[in-house]
């Protein structure tokens, strides 16, 4: 803990264990980087997304905090229900345009809403984007993702009751040299089936599954393993290797009271302490 205390809002509560969250990050850091391949290849340049968080937020809490306008794509989450939105900043959209009709796509872009034809240009664009949360979700749960419609005035989008809480998802953008953040905004009754799965014990082996399991633990515990039984190493400098000739001595400087390292394949497991079994070197094992 660093000591830097974090806001808490009692009206929205948490509802996700550390794991959920953590899947959560990896379905978007799948989608932010099918984003930036959709970027790249439809306008030709190096686009990047890169996911900054994930939060769960008040919808009211997190239309409040939208520019406006905005490029809004209503998404469907079939068979989840319910609908999320997809957001980009209008001088994001802007750029792009431009770039599609042939234009530098310089970061000084008007902020107002589309036209009939930027809005067909864009659609394509978009449409692209949001397919690419199916195969984001994949890992989790079959989800098909697509744009129901696009909105810019954050006003006229009624998409869920206030204080609703959803889960946003915050991504930054770069295209060219301008920077800037992209949201998603899906419900929390949307992924939490789907995260539930999470919480799932695992289902117990029974029949062939639960004799191959046994076999495979018994076939591991016959696999050879390397043992060695060493000092503490010492170091030399380049200069000191270069000079060794045949009989010189290195002190080891391993003191006498101190028992040997024991590893296995590598990895220290325990101490021991050198002697004899008869006429063959042995150690003794003093602790694991």
């Amino acid at each position: 803990m660093n000591g830097t205390p974090a806001l808490y809002d009692f009206r929205s509560p948490s509802r996700f264990s550390r794991e959920q969250v953590r899947a959560l990050q990896m379905v978007n850091e799948t989608f932010a980087r099918q984003m930036a391949t959709v970027l790249s290849t439809t306008l030709r340049i190096v686009g990047h997304a890169g996911l900054t968080s994930v939060e769960q937020v008040t919808y009211d809490d997190y239309a409040r905090a939208l520019p406006n306008p905005s490029l809004l794509a209503v998404c469907e989450f079939a068979p989840m229900g319910g609908d999320g939105v997809f957001q980009m900043p209008m001088e994001v959209v802007m750029s792009v345009i431009d770039r599609l009709l042939g234009g530098p796509g310089t970061d000084e872009q008007p902020s107002r809403a589309l036209s009939d034809i930027e809005a067909g240009l864009i659609r394509s664009v978009v449409q692209r984007i949001v397919r690419e949360l199916t195969y984001a979700f994949d890992a989790l749960a079959p989800v098909k993702a697509t744009v129901q419609s696009l909105e810019s005035d954050v006003q006229l989008l009624q998409l869920a009751p206030p204080q609703d809480p959803m889960v946003i998802s915050n991504f930054e953008l770069r295209i060219g040299d301008l920077v800037s953040t992209a949201t998603l905004c899906i419900p929390v009754s949307t992924v939490a089936p789907v995260l539930d799965v999470l919480k799932a014990k695992p289902q117990e082996l029974t029949g062939p599954q639960a004799a191959a399991a046994r076999a495979l633990k018994d076939r591991m515990q016959e696999v050879p393993v390397t043992v060695t039984v060493a000092f503490e190493p010492i170091q030399l400098t380049s200069h000191e290797v270069l000079d060794l000739q045949v009989g010189d001595v290195l002190p080891l400087r391993h003191p006498t009271n101190q028992p040997l390292t024991l590893s296995a394949d590598g990895v220290a497991v325990g101490a021991a302490v050198p002697g004899s079994h008869g006429s063959r070197l042995a150690c003794q094992i003093v602790t694991l």
